[in-house]
Protein backbone atom coordinates (compact mmCIF):
# COMPACT_ATOMS: atom_id res chain seq x y z
CA UNK A 1 0.00 0.00 0.00
CA UNK A 2 2.92 1.88 0.93
CA UNK A 3 4.63 1.05 -2.49
CA UNK A 4 1.04 2.63 -4.11
CA UNK A 5 0.96 6.08 -2.15
CA UNK A 6 4.40 6.88 -3.22
CA UNK A 7 3.54 6.46 -6.97
CA UNK A 8 3.82 10.15 -8.92
CA UNK A 9 1.50 11.27 -11.84
CA UNK A 10 3.93 9.83 -14.27
CA UNK A 11 4.12 6.21 -12.91
CA UNK A 12 0.18 6.37 -12.68
CA UNK A 13 0.29 7.21 -16.43
CA UNK A 14 3.04 4.16 -16.95
CA UNK A 15 0.43 2.10 -14.98
CA UNK A 16 -2.61 2.74 -16.49
CA UNK A 17 -0.49 2.40 -20.29
CA UNK A 18 0.54 -0.37 -19.51
CA UNK A 19 -3.14 -2.02 -18.92
CA UNK A 20 -4.29 -0.21 -21.69
CA UNK A 21 -2.32 -2.12 -23.99
CA UNK A 22 -3.39 -5.06 -22.74
CA UNK A 23 -6.99 -3.87 -24.28
CA UNK A 24 -6.72 -4.91 -28.17
CA UNK A 25 -5.54 -8.32 -26.83
CA UNK A 26 -8.49 -8.59 -24.79
CA UNK A 27 -10.76 -7.57 -27.64
CA UNK A 28 -9.30 -9.87 -29.63
CA UNK A 29 -9.99 -12.85 -27.31
CA UNK A 30 -12.54 -12.53 -26.96
CA UNK A 31 -14.01 -11.85 -30.62
CA UNK A 32 -11.66 -15.30 -31.58
CA UNK A 33 -13.45 -17.46 -28.74
CA UNK A 34 -12.28 -20.52 -30.49
CA UNK A 35 -8.29 -19.81 -31.40
CA UNK A 36 -6.27 -22.12 -29.48
CA UNK A 37 -3.35 -20.34 -29.83
CA UNK A 38 -4.20 -18.16 -26.90
CA UNK A 39 -4.40 -20.71 -23.50
CA UNK A 40 -4.93 -19.61 -19.93
CA UNK A 41 -2.00 -21.48 -18.49
CA UNK A 42 0.25 -19.18 -21.29
CA UNK A 43 -1.08 -16.34 -19.24
CA UNK A 44 -1.14 -17.30 -15.79
CA UNK A 45 2.66 -17.84 -15.62
CA UNK A 46 3.16 -14.39 -17.60
CA UNK A 47 1.44 -13.60 -14.32
CA UNK A 48 3.66 -14.79 -12.32
CA UNK A 49 6.67 -13.78 -13.62
CA UNK A 50 5.42 -10.54 -13.87
CA UNK A 51 5.03 -11.11 -10.43
CA UNK A 52 8.47 -11.99 -9.59
CA UNK A 53 10.03 -9.34 -11.65
CA UNK A 54 8.03 -6.86 -10.10
CA UNK A 55 8.23 -7.66 -6.35
CA UNK A 56 11.87 -7.90 -7.10
CA UNK A 57 12.80 -4.65 -8.24
CA UNK A 58 10.53 -3.29 -6.12
CA UNK A 59 12.31 -4.10 -3.37
CA UNK A 60 15.17 -3.09 -5.04
CA UNK A 61 13.39 0.77 -6.10
CA UNK A 62 13.29 0.04 -9.14
CA UNK A 63 10.94 0.58 -12.09
CA UNK A 64 8.35 -1.74 -10.52
CA UNK A 65 5.58 0.33 -12.21
CA UNK A 66 5.58 -0.23 -15.83
CA UNK A 67 5.84 -4.49 -14.44
CA UNK A 68 2.51 -3.78 -12.19
CA UNK A 69 0.93 -3.04 -15.05
CA UNK A 70 1.84 -5.80 -17.40
CA UNK A 71 1.26 -8.18 -14.07
CA UNK A 72 -2.56 -6.51 -14.11
CA UNK A 73 -3.21 -6.92 -17.89
CA UNK A 74 -1.44 -11.09 -17.80
CA UNK A 75 -4.02 -11.78 -15.33
CA UNK A 76 -7.21 -10.45 -16.81
CA UNK A 77 -5.51 -12.17 -19.90
CA UNK A 78 -5.84 -15.46 -18.41
CA UNK A 79 -9.10 -15.07 -16.26
CA UNK A 80 -10.89 -14.33 -19.52
CA UNK A 81 -9.26 -17.74 -21.25
CA UNK A 82 -9.80 -19.48 -18.33
CA UNK A 83 -13.75 -18.77 -18.28
CA UNK A 84 -13.71 -19.56 -21.71
CA UNK A 85 -12.15 -22.88 -20.67
CA UNK A 86 -9.13 -21.94 -23.62
CA UNK A 87 -6.42 -24.42 -20.84
CA UNK A 88 -3.63 -26.04 -22.61
CA UNK A 89 0.03 -27.40 -21.99
CA UNK A 90 2.93 -26.90 -24.84
CA UNK A 91 6.95 -26.12 -25.02
CA UNK A 92 6.33 -22.53 -24.08
CA UNK A 93 4.36 -23.17 -20.34
CA UNK A 94 7.24 -25.68 -19.66
CA UNK A 95 9.46 -23.54 -20.33
CA UNK A 96 8.20 -20.54 -18.51
CA UNK A 97 8.07 -22.65 -15.37
CA UNK A 98 11.33 -23.71 -15.36
CA UNK A 99 12.46 -20.18 -16.10
CA UNK A 100 9.90 -19.19 -13.00
CA UNK A 101 11.52 -21.56 -10.82
CA UNK A 102 14.60 -20.21 -11.47
CA UNK A 103 13.70 -16.88 -10.45
CA UNK A 104 12.23 -18.39 -7.05
CA UNK A 105 15.80 -20.25 -6.30
CA UNK A 106 17.79 -17.06 -6.95
CA UNK A 107 14.92 -14.71 -5.09
CA UNK A 108 15.62 -17.72 -2.20
CA UNK A 109 19.53 -18.14 -2.30
CA UNK A 110 20.59 -14.80 -3.31
CA UNK A 111 17.90 -12.37 -2.67
CA UNK A 112 15.70 -9.54 -5.00
CA UNK A 113 19.08 -8.46 -6.85
CA UNK A 114 19.64 -12.24 -8.02
CA UNK A 115 15.95 -12.58 -8.98
CA UNK A 116 15.64 -9.71 -11.06
CA UNK A 117 18.32 -10.49 -13.48
CA UNK A 118 16.70 -13.65 -13.87
CA UNK A 119 12.95 -12.76 -13.88
CA UNK A 120 14.75 -9.69 -16.61
CA UNK A 121 16.26 -12.88 -18.20
CA UNK A 122 13.22 -14.93 -18.13
CA UNK A 123 10.80 -11.94 -19.70
CA UNK A 124 13.67 -11.81 -22.74
CA UNK A 125 13.13 -15.29 -23.49
CA UNK A 126 9.60 -15.07 -23.70
CA UNK A 127 9.86 -12.06 -25.44
CA UNK A 128 12.19 -14.11 -28.19
CA UNK A 129 10.05 -16.51 -28.50
CA UNK A 130 7.07 -14.09 -29.18
CA UNK A 131 9.16 -12.32 -31.72
CA UNK A 132 9.57 -15.92 -33.22
CA UNK A 133 6.09 -16.27 -33.55
CA UNK A 134 5.39 -12.76 -34.75
CA UNK A 135 7.82 -12.88 -37.74
CA UNK A 136 6.90 -16.99 -38.98
CA UNK A 137 2.63 -15.51 -38.82
CA UNK A 138 2.49 -11.68 -38.34
CA UNK A 139 -0.90 -11.34 -36.86
CA UNK A 140 -2.14 -7.39 -37.49
CA UNK A 141 -5.16 -7.62 -36.62
CA UNK A 142 -5.55 -6.12 -32.25
CA UNK A 143 -1.45 -7.05 -32.15
CA UNK A 144 -0.23 -3.76 -34.11
CA UNK A 145 -2.11 -1.47 -31.67
CA UNK A 146 -0.98 -3.44 -28.47
CA UNK A 147 2.74 -3.41 -29.32
CA UNK A 148 2.76 0.20 -29.80
CA UNK A 149 1.22 0.66 -26.78
CA UNK A 150 3.23 -1.80 -25.16
CA UNK A 151 6.48 0.07 -26.83
CA UNK A 152 5.56 3.66 -26.32
CA UNK A 153 4.96 2.47 -22.49
CA UNK A 154 8.09 0.86 -22.17
CA UNK A 155 9.92 3.97 -23.76
CA UNK A 156 8.11 6.08 -21.65
CA UNK A 157 9.06 3.80 -18.22
CA UNK A 158 12.41 3.81 -19.88
CA UNK A 159 12.98 7.58 -19.31
CA UNK A 160 11.48 7.71 -16.28
CA UNK A 161 14.33 6.13 -14.05
CA UNK A 162 15.97 8.02 -11.87
CA UNK A 163 19.46 6.69 -13.24
CA UNK A 164 20.31 4.29 -15.67
CA UNK A 165 20.71 1.18 -13.19
CA UNK A 166 20.04 -2.37 -13.96
CA UNK A 167 16.95 -1.95 -10.77
CA UNK A 168 15.37 1.71 -13.14
CA UNK A 169 16.06 0.77 -16.92
CA UNK A 170 16.75 -3.27 -16.78
CA UNK A 171 13.31 -4.27 -17.69
CA UNK A 172 11.53 -0.92 -19.23
CA UNK A 173 15.00 -0.96 -21.61
CA UNK A 174 14.18 -4.84 -22.68
CA UNK A 175 10.80 -4.27 -22.93
CA UNK A 176 11.81 -1.34 -25.89
CA UNK A 177 14.43 -3.72 -27.46
CA UNK A 178 12.02 -6.12 -27.43
CA UNK A 179 8.54 -4.37 -28.77
CA UNK A 180 10.45 -2.58 -31.12
CA UNK A 181 11.50 -5.50 -32.95
CA UNK A 182 8.10 -7.25 -32.67
CA UNK A 183 6.41 -4.48 -34.33
CA UNK A 184 8.66 -4.33 -37.07
CA UNK A 185 7.08 -7.97 -38.80
CA UNK A 186 3.33 -6.56 -37.80
CA UNK A 187 4.02 -2.81 -39.63
CA UNK A 188 5.58 -4.82 -42.69
CA UNK A 189 2.50 -7.14 -42.91
CA UNK A 190 -0.14 -4.19 -42.57
CA UNK A 191 1.76 -2.39 -45.42
CA UNK A 192 1.95 -5.14 -47.34
CA UNK A 193 -2.29 -5.52 -46.81
CA UNK A 194 -2.64 -1.73 -47.37
CA UNK A 195 -0.92 -2.00 -51.09
CA UNK A 196 -3.06 -5.27 -51.89
CA UNK A 197 -5.94 -3.48 -50.86
CA UNK A 198 -5.06 -0.39 -52.84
Amino acid sequence: METILKMLPIDWLIFWLSIVAYVPLIIGTLKNKFDKSQVFTTWFLYFFLDIITMFSSNKLDGSYVILFGFAVGSFVMALILLSQRRIGWSLLESIITILIIFCIIAWYYSGPYWALIFGIGSESIVGIYLIIKTFINPTVKYNLLAYIIFLIVSIIALFNGKDWSLEQVGFPLCETILNTIIVIPLFKKKWEERNFLA
